[in-house]
């Protein structure tokens, strides 16, 4: 799960290296972005989507809350909105 094992950080994730980070297939992703409102990765010109480093922390988080803490999806995001430090203190390491 570390980011830097295949050299230094980027600025922007392409959906499948997310997928590989998080252990999260990109459909969950694109299922998260709607339901989610702290998920919101911008789109390039190309309309495919490019994650920094926050929504990584954010998608953690949220598989966090959904997979080891057992919320529910509008339980997580009611949770996320409440208390933004969970995204905060998640390690990308």
């Amino acid at each position: 799960m570390t980011m830097d094992s295949n050299g230094p950080r980027k600025l922007y994730y392409s959906i499948s290296e997310v997928s590989g980070i998080t252990g999260v297939k990109p459909h969950i992703l694109r299922f998260w972005e709607k339901e989610f409102s702290v998920l919101r990765p911008r789109k390039n010109r190309a309309g495919n989507r490019s994650y920094r480093e926050r929504d990584i922390r954010v998608a953690l988080a949220i598989k966090r809350l959904l997979y080891e803490e057992k919320y529910t999806v509008k339980g997580a995001s009611e949770r996320l909105r409440r208390d933004r430090s969970l995204v905060d203190e998640t390690d990308l390491e």
